[in-house]
């Protein structure tokens, strides 16, 4: 019995998206994103990443919604190892 379907993959690839994106924007929130004031880099960096995690999400949940499941998965994967590479690139 495989309790991991595809679709259920697929489901939880896009709920880890948007458990990113949720994060991004607390962080935001976190380094001083609401103070009023200009918005730095740093601020700015986890709004981009909120972004970028958000269009991935609704891409991964058109392909959800398609049927192509392992299509979802696998773009979650390489969302996911580009948001790292971005956030090792930008903080070193």
């Amino acid at each position: 019995m495989n309790w991991l379907s595809t679709a259920r993959a697929a489901q939880a690839a896009l709920g880890l998206l948007i458990v990113i994106a949720i994060r991004s924007i607390l962080e935001f929130f976190r380094v001083g994103g609401a103070s009023g004031g200009p918005v730095g880099d740093e601020q700015l960096f986890y709004v981009e990443g909120a972004l970028a995690a958000s269009i991935a999400a609704l891409a991964v949940l058109v392909l959800h919604a398609f049927g192509r499941h392992r299509w979802a998965t696998m773009l979650t994967a390489a969302v996911l190892v580009a948001l790292l590479a971005w956030k090792i690139t930008a903080t070193s």
